[in-house]
């Protein structure tokens, strides 16, 4: 392997000197490099690489040693006892994954997504901690979640690290994954067990290596410890990594210097995130919140939900309480609080008058002149609105994501990650007479959205959804731009669906209409291959004229004209619907 750091490259990444055996289209050959990456820097989903399942605790020399977990409930202990590193908030007790992605034979054999953990002994485990950075790094003002998930070979291998909060930062891809120089031994040190380098070349190249085995009799090992993962996951936050090499080698010193500049590029750009939040929850710009409730972290107050959502999740409660419910009962009794709009379309109710009268009264008093504050809108295609993560309400979000959002979504959407949300871009989209009428069809960058209205009264301006991105349409799915479903919103009712759902909002007549609007991610299903190798079938007959994205799709110019104002040539250009035929599948 070698390190390499491209000019312009926003992370560093790992590259397999190992040319593809095929050639294959840009996008696709960028995946693979990436999949090469991540497979031989750690190994993940408390498997080997040869898919072989290894039990419990392993024996060396003929003595028992203890097992992954054990090792990581001991050093929690310790860690607790004798107290954190400096800057670590806390750390969880490991929580194993109850969904998992498993291997394909190849990039081009997709697997069904997310399944559930077949063997919840073998792991992987998570622990999560909230860390900050050094004093004046940019990362020191707002803690960061951090997700490390450990495989049963844990200590002989690290944690595969996420970091699950809005963080700006130059070495975390888009997936939330940290870059593969974290692991570096510059970076996260191990320690080397009887390791010499004679030995080490012997190891290197033994079939013990080569299928990843555990047992490692006679052989020597590296060796990483929780507390050495804390404390280099605060250094990723408070200085750049090191890029290994010779300093006078001019190359390694390029890189160096870049990778410098852009880490703090990004660490000036999360700081002034984390000071606006600041003035307006701590220095209380414009008088501050208008609602306290809406910001806690422990999450929105009772009376915020509605009665029936609030029943269906007591009744789960209690019923798990006298006796876990297996899996299926416990996503019927889901889906029968859900009304079926169409195929892969629910809604359900959700929110309160009270909670929409908050949510309101939050987003214009941000948003106004007495707060006098930077006001980030929701994304590249909202005019108006915005992101409320950047107001402060992040760690709200979180607790209804993983209270609420994630328990729907695991009965609806399992395939796609709907039970293992891990992180979130969540706004406010405003519509309004004289501002932006409605929205031209995309898709989502999300695996599962829940969007749901706060009002206040408006006519018109619902929801047309079309087909699935990449949905099997000889399974008797519709093509992704056919229409499938009318949605007419109704205040306090939330409509769930796919990212990859085609869809737009219907120009609104009179009054205005707000939305909250939580797009989640699932970090296991983008780690599958059902995600990264997304077939996309090619049209056989002409697209519905309301499925047609003037942003997105080439050819609509074909079918219909631009809207006034509209530079056609300049969106034709940007646009990548549908997909030439060497990009057919895609990421």
């Amino acid at each position: 392997m070698r390190w390499a750091f491209g000019v312009g490259v926003r992370f560093v990444r790992s590259v397999s000197e190992r040319a593809h055996p095929r050639s294959l289209p840009p996008r696709v050959e960028e995946a693979v490099k990436d999949k090469l990456k991540r497979s031989t820097e750690r190994l993940r989903r408390g498997r080997g690489g040869d898919g072989i399942s290894r039990k419990g605790s392993s024996r060396v020399d003929g003595v028992r040693s203890m097992s992954a977990v054990e090792v990581l409930n001991a050093e929690i202990a310790v860690l607790r006892s004798v107290g954190l590193p400096e800057g670590v908030e806390s750390v969880t007790d490991p929580e194993t994954a109850r969904y998992v992605t498993l291997p394909g034979g190849s990039p081009h054999e997709a697997t069904a997504g997310v399944v559930p953990n077949p063997d919840l002994n073998t792991g992987p485990w998570h622990v999560h901690s909230y860390i900050s950075g050094e004093r004046n790094s940019g990362y020191h003002r707002a803690s960061v979640h951090f997700r490390f998930s450990f495989s049963n070979l844990y200590p002989r291998e690290p944690p595969d690290v996420h970091i699950l909060s809005v963080c700006h930062h130059a070495l975390v891809d888009d997936d939330k994954e940290v870059s593969s120089l974290f692991y570096h031994p510059e970076n996260l040190p191990a320690k080397r067990i009887g390791m010499t380098k004679e030995k080490e070349k012997i190891f290197c190249t033994s079939d013990v290596a080569k299928n990843n085995s555990s047992d490692t009799s006679g052989i020597e090992f590296l060796e990483y410890d929780l507390r050495s993962v804390l404390v280099a996951a605060r250094s990723f936050l408070s200085k750049p990594l090191l890029i290994p090499g010779d300093q006078s080698d001019k190359l390694v010193a390029h890189h160096r210097k870049h990778l410098g500049e852009q880490w703090q590029s990004a660490a000036s750009m999360n700081e002034r995130r984390d000071e606006i939040i600041d003035k307006y929850l701590v220095d209380k710009a414009g008088g501050g919140p208008k609602d306290a409730r809406l910001f806690s972290k422990h999450g929105w107050p009772r009376e915020f939900f509605h009665p029936t959502l609030l029943n269906v999740l007591e009744e789960i409660q209690e019923k798990d309480a006298l006796e876990p419910m297996n899996r299926a009962t416990r996503m019927n009794i889901i889906k029968n609080l859900c009304r079926e709009e169409a195929p892969g379309i629910y809604s359900f109710p959700m929110l309160t008058p009270e909670a929409c009268s908050a949510l309101i009264t939050e987003i214009e008093h941000f948003s106004s002149d007495q707060v006098s504050l930077p006001v980030r809108r929701p994304n590249s295609m909202n005019n108006h609105g915005v992101v409320i993560n950047e107001m402060g309400m992040e760690r709200a979000v979180d607790w209804l994501q993983e209270n609420i959002l994630q328990k729907i979504a695991e009965a609806l959407y399992p395939d796609q990650g709907g039970g293992c949300l891990t992180s979130h871009h969540s706004f406010v989209v405003q519509y309004k007479e004289g501002l932006d009428l409605g929205l031209d069809m995309h898709t989502d960058d999300a695996d599962v959205t829940f969007n749901a209205c706060l009002g206040k009264e408006f006519e018109a301006s619902g929801l047309t959804f079309c087909g699935v991105l990449g949905a099997d349409v000889k399974k008797g799915n519709a093509p992704h731009r056919k229409v499938t479903a009318l949605y007419a919103h109704e205040v306090g009712r939330c409509v769930a669906h796919l990212g990859a759902h085609r869809h737009g909002a219907d120009d609104l007549i009179y009054g205005e209409r707000l939305n909250l609007i939580v797009w989640n991610q699932s970090s296991t299903y983008r780690a599958s291959d059902a995600y990264r190798w997304r077939d996309v079938p090619e049209e056989t007959e002409a697209p519905d004229p309301k499925c047609l994205s003037f942003t997105h799709d080439k050819d609509f110019g074909t079918y219909k004209k631009y809207p006034p104002n509209v530079d056609g040539d300049a969106l034709k250009s940007n646009a990548w619907y549908p997909p030439s035929e060497e990009y057919v599948k895609m990421k």
